[in-house]
């Protein structure tokens, strides 16, 4: 990815086209993204397409990489299997087939219309880090005011 914003964009556009199907919060996808992946600079997200560290499961084409746990409150490094995928927009349609199918998820599904409620109930689950919900928070703040169009001169005048 060449910035954040370019990213934000991105991973927008394939939240969206997710969210067709299954109904999820596009900004908390793309802001998910933007945690897991580091504005898609994750070495996971450019070499899997794996934007929010999906562990492999089933027949998924994999990769293994190191990564890090919490763990009784510590950080421990750890190598995983991850799952990959051919582009943005598939890796996208995983994380909502996991959120929509898996019953750990189903008090997240019945927040889908309150961010706030959505990630905190989707985070008990998602990420062993006990801050996730908060940051997660954080980064849809942060996407939507990069997403957010710049006022128009003719706007800044009717205000003034």
């Amino acid at each position: 990815m060449t910035n954040k914003h370019e990213f934000a964009k991105q991973a927008y556009t394939a939240a969206v086209e997710s969210a067709r199907a299954s109904g999820m919060p596009p900004m908390v996808t793309v802001a998910q993204a933007a945690l897991e992946s580091n504005w898609g600079e994750s070495k996971l997200s450019r070499e899997a397409n794996n934007y929010f560290g999906i562990k492999a499961h089933g027949e998924l084409p994999r990769v293994t990489m190191a990564t890090h746990e919490c763990e009784h409150g510590a950080e421990i490094a750890v190598r995983a299997e991850f799952a990959r995928y051919g582009s943005m927009l598939e890796c996208f349609q995983s994380r909502d087939r996991i959120l929509e199918r898996s019953p750990v998820y189903a008090s997240a599904r019945e927040h889908r219309g309150d961010e706030a409620g959505f990630i905190t109930e989707m985070a008990r689950h998602w990420a062993t880090d006990p801050k996730y919900a908060e940051k997660l928070l954080a980064f849809v703040g942060e996407v939507k005011a990069m997403l957010s169009p710049a006022p128009t001169a003719q706007a800044k005048q009717q205000r003034a």
